[in-house]
Formats: C-alpha cells, structure tokens, sequence
C-alpha cells in the first residue's frame, strides 16, 4: 500500500522509527517530505527514467528520499556506506544518477567522489562541503502536494 494512503487515513501515525534514537517520522512527514523530494527532483532537471545515487547511513530521512523517487519515475541506486570513493564513482556512473545524495557522516569519501562526477547533481544531508549544496534546504523551498506528472519509479539494485 502507497505511504500516501495511510496518511490520509492515519497521517500522526509514525511511518518510520529508528531504533538506535527513538526518532520518528510519520505518515503525513513522509508524505508531505516525499513530495518535496519529488518537487526538487522535477526543478533538477530529472525526468521519468533518470537515476539517482543514494550514499547514506541508516537514517530517517533515508526512505523520504527513496519515495520521493519513486513517485518521480526515477530509478533510485543505493549505494553502501562502506565503499570507497572509487567503487562509489563507478556505481554512480554505471547506474547513469544523474544526481548524487551524500549524507555528511560520510563527508570523507563524497569529498573524493565530488571532482569524479562532473555534470551530477550533488547534495548533501545533515550538513553540506564544498561542491554539495543542502537537500534540506533544496527539498523546504517546494510544495508539499504531488508533482503533476507522478509516475512509478524503481530501485536499481547492485
């Protein structure tokens, strides 16, 4: 069932929960955060079928990211945490991102990554470096409803 569903239904109900902190987010946060997602997406540049890299560690915010390329039509690579800037590199160019999302903790090897991938998009959560502009500020500044032209994305599983 779509998170959109349970959030006309139940949206204070907690869609996410992350053990280690307690932190949650809920059906309507996960919905209203996906469509903006979605909505930079859109302003990128990125279309249905393009790709997008996701190099993060266990995160609320991880699965918002996912959704919102989902409901983009866009295919979402997840890319391991625990990588080097070269394995990272080739995922990123293999899969064809057209954009690249970094979580800070792993600032270290996205710094590398950054000069590796000219003409990708990049952004960064929980912080930003050079090269990395913030996908919480980018992702704050859209609409919360959905894009007009939603459509079906996938993952691309390496």
């Amino acid at each position: 069932m779509h998170p959109s569903t349970h959030a006309r239904t139940t949206p204070d109900k907690p869609a996410i929960v992350m053990a280690s902190t307690g932190e949650t987010l809920t059906y309507r946060q996960l919905e209203e955060r996906s469509n903006q997602g979605a909505h930079l997406f859109r302003s990128l540049g990125l279309k249905s079928g393009d790709g997008v890299a996701i190099f993060m560690e266990n995160n609320v915010r991880f699965l918002e990211i996912c959704w919102a390329a989902q409901r983009a039509g866009l295919y979402y690579t997840c890319i391991s945490s625990r990588l080097t800037a070269g394995e990272v590199e080739y995922i990123v160019k293999d899969c064809g991102a057209k954009t690249f999302i970094a979580d800070h903790t792993l600032a270290a090897v996205a710094g590398e990554v950054a000069a590796l991938l000219p003409g990708v998009k990049l952004l960064m959560l929980g912080g930003t470096i050079a090269g990395y502009a913030s996908y919480e500020d980018a992702a704050a500044a859209m609409p919360i409803t959905p894009i007009a032209d939603e459509v079906g994305g996938a993952d691309m599983l390496y």
